[in-house]
């Protein structure tokens, strides 16, 4: 594999910088977390190591190719992981209660969070010409995409993973915006859309979902059971108050009071150590990521680019402001982790994929 010394002049080093500066944050704020364990901590701290150099590797080959041929083989990677996401409902492992991992030679992945940017590659591969064409949807045009999300993300919410379900389903429509709809199909998918609450309610909705729903209604009503998240998470996050009580100084996730304080409520750590003004500080810094994104699909050389680049953003934007609005009650407790931040070689993996394919897109800017 000889590299172009033109990639290296090209690389988007803003994106590198700011990507590198939430994983060093996330890695800071791991160690914090994860002291309050019985066991030693190190081992959670060398496996996102692990997993950050991985996806290193990851970046470099996705970067080799160019995105257009990619995506030209979208396809065969969104079969690929649809394959691996109905094998989890077979052979996946049990933990906490969800089927959503598979275990090979002793090594666990999650096979759902690479779907994200799969997902994104495959729609935009499949709608750029409507977008390059300057042509607005209309339903014909959005049934196969939908069709295309609804499968994976039934399946998703089979292990049951919920947040990752929400999460590529609000992506295509973001997509699907993205592109350009009619009048017609917005005024049908907004009449889908107010009849789902509906369907999901009566239908597809477990007991304990339901009863997540009503916590987040009235999050009194049931503090010790399934308000328990929200409300611990809550006291965490209002007892930093402006400066934080310090790094390594937290109290509440240290006593164990906030359940999976390293994963989906990691931010719970990060609010009560550093406050108000450091997560003025991480916002930040998604911000500034998620404004990147948004600029490299802005300026990308097609449509193509510019679909997956701002797909890809979206992904980076519904998961950072559904957790941390999740962790502050308010948005009902769902499982999706924090890019950059949460502990997860999966959720890392994908992420610093998708970071490798926005370094392929704007870098290909300048290389035809």
């Amino acid at each position: 594999m000889r590299i172009d010394k033109r990639r290296l002049y090209h690389l988007d080093w803003y994106l590198i910088i700011n990507g590198l500066a939430l994983f060093a944050v996330g890695i800071l704020n791991l160690i914090s977390a994860t002291t309050s364990f019985y066991s030693s901590s190190y081992n959670f701290i060398i496996k996102q190591l692990v997993a950050f150099f991985i996806g290193i590797i990851i970046i470099f080959v996705v970067t080799y190719y160019d995105y257009r041929v990619i995506a030209n083989h979208s396809k065969w990677l969104y079969l690929s992981a649809l394959f691996f996401i109905l094998l989890v409902l077979v052979i996946g492992m049990i933990a906490g209660g969800a089927k959503r991992w598979i275990s090979v030679f002793g090594i666990s992945f999650q096979p759902s969070e690479f779907m994200k940017p799969i997902l994104v590659l495959y729609l935009a591969n499949m709608l750029y010409e409507k977008k390059r064409e300057n042509l607005p949807l209309g339903l014909k045009d959005i049934a196969w995409p939908i069709l295309l999300t609804f499968v994976p993300f039934v399946l998703i919410v089979k292990q049951p993973d919920l947040g990752t379900g929400v999460i590529i389903a609000l992506t295509c429509l973001a997509i699907l915006w993205f592109v350009g709809l009619k009048k017609s199909t917005y005024a049908v998918l907004m009449a889908v859309g107010a009849l789902l609450p509906f369907i999901a309610w009566n239908y597809l909705m477990k007991p304990y979902q339901k009863m997540r729903i009503l916590s987040f209604i009235n999050i009194d009503a049931d503090p010790s059971g399934f308000g328990y998240h929200a409300k611990q998470a809550m006291i965490a996050v209002g007892s930093g108050k402006f400066f934080g009580k310090g790094y390594m100084a937290g109290t509440q996730h240290k006593l164990q009071f906030i359940p999976e304080h390293h994963t989906d409520f990691i931010y719970t750590v990060f609010g009560e150590e550093w406050g108000f003004l450091g997560s003025i500080v991480l916002f930040t810094l998604f911000i500034s990521f998620i404004y990147r994104c948004l600029k490299i699909s802005l300026n990308a050389h097609d449509e193509l680019g510019s679909i997956i680049a701002f797909g890809i953003g979206s992904i980076i934007y519904l998961q950072f402001t559904i957790n941390v609005l999740m962790a502050i009650h308010l948005a009902p407790v769902v499982g999706i982790p924090l890019p950059f931040i949460s502990y997860g070689g999966s959720s890392l993996l994908s992420v610093l994929a998708s970071v490798g394919i926005l370094l392929n897109i704007s870098m290909r800017r300048y290389m035809f």
